[in-house]
């Protein structure tokens, strides 16, 4: 069986024993497929931990690893302990647990998780590996899977408050809603017993291949732009540091948008998400074109990805009057992908001034900057470029002769503002012999210079001063 065969199958078992709107099992597996580490968040018997379960199941017990979470489950408990029978002969050897060397490491409820053994998560997401005891193991490919129940955080004393940099940590974060009236009205027993008798279809050299497989769908140039542009936009803010918006607290970024244009996108963000987000989505859109069947990465693959990366990674303004955050982001993702599009005359305008300088143009990506703040990043890389091409010609002026001094004031002329250009002017006259040969020179750069110079040579003139154009073509000519 081909490996995206196998992922269809199961997502074809998971749709009979997890009964939900099929968005839920498509994110999750789109998940698993990109190597994407996904929290999935609910409420009590929303069906989270039951969809991770039979997922789980679906894969070899040896590649797996699963933990509930309560609030004594410390490091120990988890990843590694000590060699107690070493120690007792002065030897510091370590027992590395299952969830250390595992492919695929399952978490429940990592809000119970004690601080040790976050800690220690936090490490394996970040790094790859667990460290105790001053010694470090880990498997470099692997897929985690968590749970989460962020309701009951302030309800007793057997849950903490996850910190963000954990959520940061994740490539996806899906919202798990109770399941819809016509979804529940078939839950039964029946699902339980279905659930005990899922086939394994994955075995590591399996999961290896998917992984590997899916890493390579193509980007194209785009998409990519595209997804660099996302995350740029949401973390901009004109009055910031390097127009970085997460150089701001809250507070102030609140503030500052208050005095601002409202109709700027980036005004609907209170928090922004960190670069982390940018490769996440990348990520998972491979996952979800892979699902699709598609050997490239689409825009409908980057919306689709788009509330998963972001749902905990940015705050909205009007959070707090938000009831369905899922279809806030994904009206977000939307605004943000129609704005690209529309914004792209800029972007060309951009590319096109780096080819050839046209004041017109230049007018229109002005115009452009003044209606879509962010696009100042834009300008301001436009003119960058200016300065450093300026800085190449102002190298080559170095002990040129006249006749490449011509040439550096043309090809300045041809690329950059009137402005910068006016600092390399050239010569402006020259002395020609009047010879058979000049005079052939002079009439491929002007019928009429031709005749003038043909006549002054008829009266006896020997030479003739040319000025302005005329001279910088003489110049330049070879």
């Amino acid at each position: 069986m081909k490996i995206r065969e196998k992922l269809l199958k199961t997502k074809s078992l998971l749709d009979t024993v997890f009964l939900h709107d099929p968005i839920y099992t498509e994110s999750i597996l789109a998940s698993f497929a990109s190597r994407s580490h996904i929290c999935l968040l609910g409420f009590r018997g929303s069906g989270k931990s039951h969809v991770m379960e039979c997922l789980v199941r679906m894969i070899d017990k040896s590649c797996t690893a699963i933990q509930q979470g309560y609030l004594s489950a410390e490091l120990e408990d988890v990843f590694a302990r000590p060699d107690i029978p070493a120690l007792m002969k002065g030897e510091e050897k370590v027992v590395w647990k299952d969830m250390v060397t595992a492919r695929v490491k399952a978490f429940d409820e990592i809000q119970r998780l004690g601080v040790g053994a976050l800690s220690a998560m936090f490490r394996l997401m970040t790094t790859g590996t667990v460290m105790y005891l001053d010694q470090e193991a880990g498997v470099e490919e692997f897929w985690i899977i968590a749970t989460a129940n962020p309701t009951e955080v302030g309800e007793d004393e057997l849950n903490i408050r996850l910190p963000e940099p954990l959520w940061d940590r994740f490539g996806a974060v899906l919202w798990v809603p109770i399941a819809p009236l016509k979804y529940q009205m078939r839950i039964n027993g029946k699902v339980e017993e279905m659930k005990k008798t899922l086939p394994v279809i994955w075995k590591e050299e399996d999961l290896l291949e998917l992984w590997r497989t899916v890493e390579k769908i193509e980007i194209p140039e785009n998409v990519e732009y595209a997804i660099t542009l996302i995350n740029r936009i949401i973390g901009f803010c004109k009055y910031a540091q390097n127009y970085d918006a997460s150089s701001l607290t809250e507070m102030q970024k609140r503030e500052l948008c208050s005095k601002c244009n409202e109709s700027y996108l980036c005004s609907r963000i209170a928090r922004p998400a960190s670069v982390r987000a940018k490769l996440a989505l990348s990520r998972l859109a491979r996952g979800f074109a892979f699902l699709r069947g598609s050997k490239k990465v689409d825009v409908i693959d980057v919306l689709k990805a788009f509330p998963l990366v972001y749902w905990k990674r940015i705050k909205l303004m009007d959070e707090d009057q938000i009831s369905n955050r899922l279809r806030a982001l994904r009206e977000l993702g939307e605004l943000l992908i129609t704005e690209i599009r529309e914004t792209k005359e800029a972007i060309d305008l951009a590319n096109d001034l780096k080819r050839k300088f046209d004041s017109i143009k230049y007018d229109r990506l002005n115009n452009w900057v003044n209606s879509k703040a962010w696009l100042i990043e834009v300008k301001e890389d436009l003119d960058d470029y200016y300065e450093r091409f300026a800085d190449q010609l102002r190298a080559k002026m170095k002990n040129a002769d006249a006749k490449t001094k011509a040439k550096i004031y043309i090809l300045a002329r041809l690329k950059l503002p009137p402005y910068m250009a006016d600092e390399f002017k050239a010569p402006s006259s020259v002395e020609i012999e009047l010879n058979p040969k000049n005079l052939a020179k002079l009439a491929k750069i002007d019928p009429r210079l031709f005749r003038v110079a043909k006549k002054r040579k008829e009266t006896g003139e020997k030479s003739i001063r040319i000025y302005g154009e005329y001279a910088l073509k003489w110049l330049t000519m070879e």
